[in-house]
């Protein structure tokens, strides 16, 4: 599966070494007087729908096994049931990605959905680098 095709912003020169700085940005970005602020709806309903499907995934995985995968039409639909969810993952995902972060708890937020592990998907660190500098000179502005 081939990531998505996201505007870094001129930040295509930017190699993955180069996005260890995001690391830096954001502890830059933790002492920002920025407690408690308003999360956008659309963030939290992403995060939702998100572990709504990998919960179905999880459940029709399980259910393929106990069928024998594709040995019956019972896993087999269980797997092609699993298809549909990933497709519906994918979705979400890129949907994220696009949304740009208001603050620094949207921010967060979206680079906990859109890593593996604790790290940050390769096709999602330029747009989530955008993010971080438009957000850090926003926060120079004033």
């Amino acid at each position: 599966m081939q990531g998505p095709e996201i505007d870094s912003g001129g930040l295509d020169g930017v190699s993955a070494d180069g996005l260890d700085g995001l690391s830096q940005l954001l502890q830059i970005a933790g002492t920002w007087n920025d407690a408690d602020p308003e999360i956008d709806r659309a963030f939290l309903t992403t995060r939702s729908a998100l572990a709504q499907a990998w919960s179905d995934h999880a459940a029709c995985d399980a259910h393929a096994a106990e069928a024998g995968f594709a040995a019956s039409e019972e896993g087999r639909a269980a797997m092609a049931e699993m298809d549909r969810i990933q497709h519906r993952i994918r979705d979400l995902e890129i949907g994220l990605a696009a949304r740009p972060a208001g603050n620094l708890a949207e921010l967060r937020l979206k680079i906990a959905l859109l890593s593996l592990d604790g790290q940050l998907r390769p096709e999602f660190e330029a747009g989530v680098l955008a993010d971080a500098l438009r957000l850090l000179a926003a926060q120079e502005k004033g």
